[in-house]
């Protein structure tokens, strides 16, 4: 599965596309969040959305960083 797009580049030490990882980090960003205040997992803690934006966060500040770069 690593030998298909962005992910084989990362795999290898390559680099990925910014709007890749803009659109990854946003996307699963705006879903945990969505899927939290609408009670869709009623038993998740605030802290596991927490970590998982911050997962987020480092996907779209190397996003950023590597569009301006």
């Amino acid at each position: 599965m690593t030998f298909f797009g962005p992910v084989g580049a990362a795999a290898y030490g390559g680099h990925n596309s910014p709007v890749f990882e803009l659109i990854v980090g946003f996307g699963v960003f705006a879903l945990t969040w969505v899927g939290y205040f609408k009670k869709e997992y009623p038993k998740a803690s605030i802290w596991i959305a927490v970590g998982i934006s911050a997962i987020c966060a480092v996907f779209i500040g190397s996003g950023i960083r590597e569009l301006f770069r």
